[in-house]
């Protein structure tokens, strides 16, 4: 397929992400998220795989997999333990006091994605990762860490930020008017989402769909966006509220269109390429064990693959390095250009 016509149909992916999100926000970010979520997770992990991580370093896999352990651990702990351990101190101390510790595993890795894509030499990389600890340890005590590291960098910024810039980093080759329209129409959609007439009335959900979304938590990223916009202090959150109705438009359309546009770059990326009779089979039963894990309990199915979801976002913090790389130079003009 050439780039031209990929590029329109992402315009029309990009469209109807939009409107569906529009009309079933709570209902198409739970689809997208349990159906097209462990498929994106499965095939871009053996993409990258097969891109050797886009780092040199074999650090840098023991790091992702032992990271993602520890991120996705608390959650697994809380779901599985038999109630005649729900109230004990060790529980709680792993549910609640543990994962505000393992964000540090989101920032050394970003730190570390860094280090290992700009420096070749490897004692730079071991000091910068050095030093990326050191300022974990310190961060700690400051709540705008953990919204933006915590909550923020593996949902929202994954998701529509670091989209963006991969959609941007690969325009810089194709240089297409299509492509960079495509661009703007993502940072436009926020501001039409604002202006937006929206009718609370119209979204009345049904006892399921509230349930598992009250039930895995998903609310508290539409309390922490309401925060960052400076509207709430990040601790309320209704199903009835127009500010969280639009706050929903955005994420569901963000998390579908995050996973269109990396079905639809196939032949662009090539990620299929490598993709062999055995690895495709093994995928494609990974991905119906998984939906139809969703489809049994979705707090199980969501608890049980947040293992896989962290992989494949520690897994890609390389690329989205080289990729914002590429857009600053782009950006800025150097005197060898």
């Amino acid at each position: 397929m050439k780039t031209g016509t990929i590029d329109l149909l992402n315009t029309g992916l990009i469209v109807l992400s939009f409107l569906l999100a529009y009309y079933l926000p709570f209902e198409l970010f739970l689809f997208a998220y349990a159906v097209l979520g462990p498929l994106h997770y499965l095939t871009e992990i053996n993409w990258i795989r097969d891109k050797k991580y886009f780092i040199a370093s074999k650090l840098w896999i023991y790091l992702v997999i032992v990271a993602a352990f520890l991120v996705s651990f608390p959650p697994l702990v809380g779901v599985f333990v038999t109630e005649e351990y729900a109230t004990s101190e060790t529980l709680l101390f792993i549910k609640n006091t543990l994962p505000a510790y393992f964000n540090s595993c989101l920032f050394i890795a970003i730190i570390a994605a860094v280090a290992f894509t700009v420096f070749k030499n490897k004692l730079y990389q071991y000091i910068a990762l050095a030093i990326g600890v050191i300022l974990a340890f310190l961060f700690h005590t400051i709540s705008v860490y953990h919204l933006i590291i915590g909550i923020l960098l593996p949902t929202v910024i994954h998701v529509y930020f670091f989209t963006i810039m991969f959609m941007w980093y690969g325009n810089l080759k194709s240089k297409s008017r299509i492509g960079y329209s495509n661009i703007i129409l993502m940072f436009v959609i926020p501001f039409v989402i604002i202006f937006l007439s929206v009718d609370s009335l119209d979204y009345v959900l049904g006892f399921e769909t509230r349930a598992i979304y009250e039930n895995n938590a998903f609310y508290v990223l539409n309390a922490k966006l309401s925060q960052v916009i400076g509207v709430t202090d990040g601790t309320q959150f209704s199903f009835q509220s127009v500010l969280f109705i639009k706050i929903q438009i955005f994420i569901a359309f963000a998390y579908t269109y995050h996973y269109l546009n990396w079905f639809s770059k196939t032949s662009v990326i090539g990620w299929h390429k490598k993709l062999t009779q055995k690895r495709s089979l093994t995928i494609l039963l990974l991905w119906i064990g998984s939906v139809v894990l969703y489809i049994y309990d979705y707090k199980i199915g969501f608890t049980l693959l947040l293992f896989l979801s962290f992989v494949h976002v520690f897994m890609e913090f390389p690329l989205n390095v080289i990729s914002i790389r590429a857009v600053g130079q782009s950006l800025i003009p150097s005197k060898k250009s």
